[in-house]
């Protein structure tokens, strides 16, 4: 999608008051600037087991720890796609916008060789705020622009830092010609990248990938520190089944981290704490309320809860609607 209106935009005409694109381009947030860090950056991050809606456990002291990959896993997903979102409308506004005043810019209507809809991104100042939106129509059944991305972005001192909002509509780019998979609406509360980045989402409708016909609710709350750990906070409502579960993690910036997990799902309800060391990331401690070997969330204490970088235990107070 983003090669596709790159290829749109670039393909217009500029025209317009030139300080007003200029002033629009730098108050949006870039792609680079919104790419915030985990215990582990790298790109392994992607490849990780672990996602929001599944967790696979079997922690020993000295095994590899499962939460830690939880941890990379689930901020690679949702700090990484944050900024591939933002990494669009970046794109789009490095070409030339085809008409401007001196409070506004648009960009298209365009579209590629090979696209099925046209698109056409507006933004627009607001006080010391730019608003923006991102729509698109059928190319071979016109029918209206539809917005399904739209957000709001208040400048910083420096190009492309400051913080806003959006909200990503996948119900609403559903009715857009093509295929579509994703579902529900995403909804990025607030960011903010003066000084340790922060990201606050909340994510409704979306598929369960682990149940194929479920669907789940997701909150989740990041903020990077001072010195380069940070803490990650997100709860986990499947609407189908009814289970719940939360996970709070925080970790220093040697990559020392611990997880605090609560669940409950079939009547049961379960509480777990892990603490990961330093590369290669092995457990040091594990404690749950069940004992016995029950994946996900069940097995014999483990390590000493002296070696843990964080100490005691910090549960979630989030639930997901």
């Amino acid at each position: 999608m983003r090669k596709t209106l790159v290829m749109a935009a670039a393909a217009l005409f500029a025209c317009g008051p030139q300080a007003f694109r200029d002033q629009a381009r730098d108050a949006l947030p870039s792609k680079s600037t919104v790419q915030m860090g985990s215990p582990q950056a790298s790109s392994q991050a992607s490849q990780m087991k672990g996602s929001p809606n599944t967790i696979q456990q079997d922690s020993i002291a000295g095994d590899h720890s499962p939460f830690f990959d939880l941890t990379v896993s689930v901020a690679f997903t949702f700090n990484g796609g944050t900024a591939a979102m933002l990494g669009i409308i970046e794109a789009v506004t490095q070409t030339p916008p085809s008409s401007c005043t001196t409070s506004s810019c648009t960009w298209g209507p365009g579209h590629g060789p090979f696209d099925y809809n046209e698109y056409k991104l507006v933004v627009t100042k607001d006080g010391d705020s730019f608003d923006w939106e991102l729509s698109g129509q059928s190319l071979t059944n016109p029918a209206g622009f539809i917005v399904f991305l739209s957000g709001k972005a208040t400048p910083g001192a420096q190009a492309h830092h400051g913080s806003g909002n959006f909200t990503a509509d996948f119900d609403k780019a559903a009715q857009l010609a093509g295929p579509h998979d994703a579902t529900g609406k995403l909804v990025v509360n607030n960011y903010s990248n003066i000084g340790p980045a922060t990201l606050d989402v909340t994510y409704t409708g979306a598929k369960d990938s682990q149940h194929a016909g479920q669907f789940v609710n997701i909150v989740y709350l990041y903020a990077n520190d001072s010195v380069g750990g940070g803490d990650l906070d997100f709860a986990v409502h499947n609407t189908t089944s009814g289970d719940r579960f939360s996970v709070h993690s925080r970790w220093k910036n040697d990559g020392r981290g611990r997880a605090d997990v609560a669940g409950l799902g079939s009547g049961y309800s379960v509480s777990l704490s892990e603490c990961w060391g330093a590369a290669p990331f092995q457990v040091a401690y594990f404690s749950s309320n069940v004992k016995i070997v029950a994946p996900p969330f069940g097995g014999p204490d483990s390590g000493s809860e002296a070696q843990c970088a964080y100490a005691p235990a910090s549960f979630s107070n989030k639930s997901a609607p």
